[in-house]
């Protein structure tokens, strides 16, 4: 998929800047040696500097300039896509479960889901599919919460028909669920980040944004 918008990304391109830095230099001297028959000279810098830019934009060396710029555009997205769940794995690290088996469900998925975005980070990548468990994993948290939460409302005042606490087989489907996600995520640190050449990860990239 091509860029939206190549001719801005040319121009912040390093190269671009130079460019643009070589012609100010030269309006600068222009008008500090020339003063009063500065306009020419200025013109001319103008128009050579437009011409010389259209050029190099749709030369080789442009192209290669706005991939750069779209490479490191799509990088920077993983970068903040990656801090996201960094964020959530945080916020799940802290949550308080009250029950044995859902916290060591979370223990575990906490160091899968560690270990995976050490990975994201090292390889500047990420899984769609480890993300959404990810995700996953903090609303079966917060229904677990919520029942928790209901049930200890509903007991404390006698409120009739109050749900039972999600313990015994309840409980065992909530960590049943998590850990089923943290084997998804370890599946996934594997096959879509390990083993892959850095063209492949960047290809991965590409169709990452393609899809947002």
């Amino acid at each position: 998929m091509p860029p939206k918008h190549p001719f801005l990304l040319y121009l912040r391109s390093r190269l671009s800047v130079a460019l643009a830095a070589t012609g100010a230099a030269l309006v600068v001297l222009s008008l500090a040696l020339l003063r009063g028959h500065s306009l020419i000279p200025v013109v001319v810098i103008v128009i050579v500097y437009a011409a010389v830019t259209g050029f190099v934009f749709f030369s080789r060396s442009g192209a290669r300039e706005i991939v750069r710029e779209g490479d490191e555009d799509r990088l920077a997205m993983v970068r903040r896509k990656i801090a996201h769940y960094e964020g959530l794995r945080d916020r799940i690290s802290v949550l308080r479960l009250g029950d044995e088996r859902v916290s060591k469900a979370i223990e575990y998925f906490l160091q899968e889901s560690g270990a995976y975005l050490e990975k994201c980070g090292e390889l500047t990548s990420y899984s769609p599919l480890a993300n959404e468990r990810i995700e996953r994993v903090q609303e079966i948290c917060q229904v677990f919460l919520g029942e928790r939460d209901e049930e200890s409302t509903g007991r404390r005042y006698g409120v009739p028909g109050s749900p039972e606490a999600p313990a015994g087989d309840a409980a065992e489907g909530f960590a049943r669920d998590i850990l089923e996600c943290a084997g998804v995520i370890k599946a996934r640190t594997v096959e879509d980040l390990l083993g892959m050449t850095d063209e492949e990860r960047l290809e991965i990239t590409k169709g990452l944004e393609e899809t947002k």
